[in-house]
């Protein structure tokens, strides 16, 4: 069988990256004054991953013996195939539905997968396409026909099996020069990876991870991790990666089990995790620096505890994250720090607070985006008649899309774009940055 991929994107002047919250997506648009704008274009520049889930599909198909070719836009032989699989993303809805509706008119099967499409299906469906509701690679792994017998247009998949089970993502067919893939972290080229699904904690109520992943933990094998590593360094020449788990370290043992085994097969690779700054401590941190651990992702979120505890957020105590920052910098690892703006019980004092914190913190970057109640979760259900925006697009991370209290979209948006400003043009980030640059090239 003959089967396009499709991961469709809008035209803008800024980065989209559907690998990114959850698999819903996000639009990098951090503000309109001039460094702002020069921070998206830069980065629109650095790296371009499709979502895992459209990698792990296109490769279980392919194992199945079927033709599967990838597209970031519809190829002028667009009916010449049998079937068409489409990545959903929140931030490019429009466009993907757009292309739904123009493949339905010649009558062949139209899968709509992924995070977006499994809590928004109907959207999707009256497009005329398929939702495979859940993890699809899992659907094409465990079905043969699956043209055949689809009674219902919502083809509904839990997230219980074993992400063992699957084969490596299809980047070797998705990427085709690995060169002009790099990463925000040094010019290397660089893939995304997993090492688990899944994640517990109760900021689920307005993040998207455990819609698509579940609650419940699955861990891949660690040879099998390290294998993939070793692969796709032999085969495409990959010395950098970046895991997509959601909390990397969250099993320790797992954790070291991993980082012994790297270290013990010398690969020489560096890699890059997200996670919480209340599981890592000093000798799991040198452990990992020494299995090559180049860059971690934080979550701050906010600075004020209160904010945090209305969203259902629990951390640390501040003084013990500057400790574990300057813990990992010591280590030579660089630091991104994730804030977010416009929480529900944000005011304009709370959100120059965190400004300052994060200024306080100086890690090697800084992220701040908005705080957005996504369809499917929880919290959109406490907000749905409070959303003001006219579009799903528009629920980018980067707009305020609903009906604040006190704060209105525009003061908020002034408040993302004085965040980037501050951080970003303070001499003492700007030396710190540098240093770090030059002792990771």
């Amino acid at each position: 069988m003959k089967i396009l991929a499709l991961d469709i994107y809008k035209n803008v002047d800024h980065r989209i990256s559907k690998d990114t919250s959850g698999g819903y997506g996000t639009g990098n648009n951090f503000g309109d004054s001039l460094l702002p704008k020069y921070l998206k274009k830069k980065l629109k520049k650095i790296h371009d991953w499709s979502p895992m889930f459209l990698a792990y599909t296109i490769s279980v198909l392919s194992d199945k013996g079927h033709k599967v070719v990838f597209s970031k836009e519809l190829p002028k032989d667009y009916e010449d195939y049998d079937a068409y699989i489409v990545a959903s993303s929140i931030v490019c809805c429009e466009s993907e539905i757009e292309i739904i509706k123009k493949l339905s008119s010649i009558g062949k099967k139209i899968f709509a997968i992924g995070p977006f499409a499994t809590n928004v299906p109907q959207v999707y469906v009256d497009a005329g396409a398929y939702v495979i509701s859940g993890e699809p690679e899992f659907f094409f792994l465990q079905t043969d026909n699956f043209l055949n017998n689809l009674d219902n247009k919502i083809i509904k998949f839990n997230h219980d099996y074993d992400v063992d089970d699957l084969p490596y993502p299809a980047w070797d067919k998705m990427i085709k020069n690995p060169k002009n893939v790099s990463n925000l972290f040094g010019n290397y080229s660089t893939i995304p990876v997993l090492a688990t699904r899944g994640c517990p904690y109760s900021c689920f109520k307005y993040c998207v991870y455990p819609l698509q992943q579940g609650r419940t933990v699955r861990q891949r094998n660690v040879n099998k991790i390290v294998d993939e590593l070793q692969h796709w360094k032999n085969k495409m020449g990959i010395k950098m990666f970046v895991f997509r788990d959601p909390v990397f370290s969250i099993n320790k043992k797992h954790t070291i089990a991993f980082a012994n085994e790297l270290i013990n097969r010398n690969l020489n690779i560096k890699f890059i995790i997200e996670t919480h700054l209340r599981i890592l401590d000093e000798q799991l941190i040198e452990l990992l620096k020494k299995a090559g651990l180049s860059a971690v992702k934080v979550g701050v979120e906010s600075a004020n505890k209160e904010v945090l505890k209305n969203a259902n957020r629990f951390t640390i105590e501040k003084d013990d994250q500057l400790k574990k920052i300057r813990e990992l910098e010591k280590h030579r690892i660089q630091v991104s720090a994730m804030f977010i703006l416009g929480f529900p019980s944000d005011e304009e004092e709370s959100m120059n607070k965190t400004i300052l914190y994060a200024k306080k913190l100086n890690t090697t970057y800084a992220q701040f985006s908005i705080w957005t109640p996504y369809p499917g979760t929880p919290v959109f259900k406490e907000f749905e008649d409070k959303i003001i925006a006219k579009d799903y697009e528009s629920f980018d991370q980067y707009n305020l899309i609903y009906r604040h209290k006190t704060l209105s979209p525009a003061t908020v948006r002034k408040f993302l774009d004085k965040a980037y400003k501050k951080y970003y043009s303070s001499p003492v980030w700007g030396f710190k940055f540098l240093k770090s640059f030059m002792l990771n090239a």
